[in-house]
């Protein structure tokens, strides 16, 4: 390609292919846009340095006015409240001009006089460098191709009719003609576009209702996806993923919606379209709920009706800010327990000429088994907490759902609530918490009964052990999963039997006595048979049959004292003792 022409261009043309030139070297690079003032920062780089870059459209040797555009730069970067904090490891000054020796003396002078690290001057020879490594990045901004671009994208739709599938087009060849049609577009699409890049699945007609198959695809989020859109009809369905190839796409090429939103007043739907608009919550909406104008990459937007909608928050969050600590503390400000968990993301509402109105922050355990919404409403000034918790599924291990559901039932009254970065001391708020009535009935409270018996099963055995599904299980296993459980808890048990069986002994007295017998003690699992050893028995009776012959030997059969018979593990001691 020829040299670009850098002097017939507009500052903002110049940043904007800088920035995706930096962009294409790192991806998180972001924009800094002028609204509020930039502080200084036109593209900021976090990654393994903080870099800063300032770009100008000076092509010759700077006037005495441009100097002072610099300079004034430079003093807002290190006066900004905004960024006071930042470290900067590197200040870089872009500009279409390779500086003199003196040029380059001036700003190093004025630049670590202020504290800055010294100046590093992409001039001309690298902006020529980046434009001959990121062809593309220059045909898209500055050679005329961003038509050529967009029209290539919208070939993936509507050159293969993908708006407009017809049965007869599928039932002349397979679905790989499908695809094979679409494979060198995508191809030299995802390789000139500077902003996206795009995933095309055809496949057979899925035979789950369509509000199903959405709620599906937006569970399979992907790390960098933007928006996933699904057509078919009764022969074929295409999808096509949409990923960003860096945070500057949504600067300059953002996606945008233009929406109505409707819903019956009082309903559900209105309460989220209200939570959406003031907190950011996650929206869900019903077919007929959504009308509007959607502007998508790759031609996959356009106008719709009587739509159906999701919106999620960014669940990109850095790995320092996801790990944090729920800790319950006592009436005395002791601790009780404590229990890490995910921030799965931090949303605010419509923001409005005051900025937004509220917050929401969900936070989650590993498990995905509870989950805290935390709300701070701006208007009110008031924080809010809302819990919830689900039953464990059956991929989960007792062992690994337990500490979470123990956490949870403690969550009451006297206890509060304090939200902690994961290392280091408790800050000073905390959340009170309600009085639980029938605490113990809870069905949070069976699945920890369940959790925790299964967890002391666990010490008998090296096969691991699984949550029940506990929507869909035999009652007699939880029952004797339960019962197994208090009983390696040091529990004695009562069973009600009328006549107890014992081996013959011509030695036993015919008078009432206590009987202790040793059974063998097992409980079969769907993993495997756990041998747990022996338990104790005892009860007070006397001789119904003596020496009854059974076709395995003689028993002798005791008519129970009021049908109890007490049931116990044996201790240490007399576990050795056998």
């Amino acid at each position: 390609m020829s040299r670009v022409e850098w002097t017939r261009y507009s500052g903002e043309d110049i940043e904007s292919v800088v920035a995706m030139f930096i962009s294409a070297e790192y991806p998180q690079a972001e924009r800094i846009t002028p609204s509020s003032g930039d502080g200084g920062i036109d593209v900021l780089v976090k990654s393994d340095k903080t870099r800063v870059y300032q770009v100008k459209k000076f092509s010759a040797a700077l006037t005495a006015n441009q100097k002072k555009q610099v300079e004034k730069s430079v003093d807002s970067l290190v006066s900004d409240p905004r960024v006071k904090d930042m470290q900067v490891d590197e200040w870089h000054i872009v500009m279409p001009w390779d500086p003199t020796l003196e040029a380059k003396e001036w700003l190093a002078d004025y630049v670590t006089a202020k504290g800055l690290p010294e100046p590093i001057w992409d001039g001309l020879t690298r902006c020529d460098l980046w434009a001959s490594e990121y062809p593309h990045v220059v045909d898209y901004y500055l050679g005329g191709n961003a038509e050529r671009i967009q029209q290539m994208a919208l070939s993936i739709v509507h050159g293969l009719r993908l708006k407009d599938i017809r049965k007869e087009d599928v039932e002349s060849r397979d679905f790989s003609g499908f695809a094979e049609e679409l494979k060198d577009t995508v191809l030299v699409l995802n390789r000139e576009d500077p902003f996206y890049t795009y995933g095309v699945h055809v496949e057979p007609p899925s035979l789950a209702p369509v509000e199903e198959e959405l709620r599906a695809a937006l569970k399979r989020e992907k790390p960098g996806i933007v928006c996933t859109t699904i057509w078919g009809n009764s022969a074929i369905r295409v999808q096509v993923d949409v990923y960003a190839k860096n945070r500057v796409a949504f600067d300059l090429a953002p996606v945008t919606f233009n929406v109505n939103l409707t819903a019956k007043a009082g309903s559900p739907e209105a309460t989220a379209i209200e939570d959406f608009i003031k907190f950011g919550s996650p929206l869900e909406l019903p077919d007929g709920s959504v009308n509007g104008l959607a502007n998508l990459p790759g031609g996959l937007g356009g106008e719709f009706e009587n739509a159906a909608a999701a919106v999620l928050p960014n669940t990109t969050i850095s790995e320092g800010a996801s790990e944090l600590r729920l800790v319950l503390v006592d009436e005395n400000d002791q601790q009780v327990d404590s229990l890490t968990i995910k921030r799965k993301y931090t949303t605010t509402g419509i923001p409005t000429d005051k900025g937004p109105r509220g917050v929401e922050t969900l936070l989650a355990d590993a498990l995905g088994i509870m989950t805290v919404v935390l709300r701070f409403d701006v208007d009110k000034q008031v924080q809010s907490l809302k819990l919830n918790v689900e039953a464990p599924d059956s991929s989960r291990l007792a062992v690994d759902a337990l500490p979470v559901l123990r956490f949870y039932r403690r969550m009451c009254a006297p206890n509060s609530l304090v939200l902690a970065p994961r290392f280091g001391p408790l800050p000073e708020h905390r959340y009170p918490l309600n009085t639980v009535e029938g605490k113990g009935t809870r069905p949070a409270d069976y699945w920890h009964d369940v959790a925790h018996a299964l967890s002391l099963i666990q010490e008998r055995t090296p096969q691991l052990l699984h949550m029940p599904n506990l929507s869909d299980v035999d009652e007699n296993l939880v029952h004797q999963i339960l019962k197994t459980g208090a009983l390696l808890n040091g529990q004695t048990l009562t069973l009600k039997m009328d006549l107890v069986s014992t081996d013959h002994n011509p030695d036993a007295s015919d008078d009432a006595e206590t009987t202790v017998m040793l059974v063998p003690w097992a409980i079969d699992l769907p993993e495997t048979k756990v041998d747990l050893g022996y338990l104790a028995h005892a009860f007070a009776g006397k001789f119904y049959k003596r020496a009854h012959e059974e076709p395995d030997g003689l028993y002798d059969v005791w008519r129970v004292h009021e049908s109890k018979v007490l049931v116990r593990m044996l201790t240490k001691e007399e576990q050795k003792a056998l």
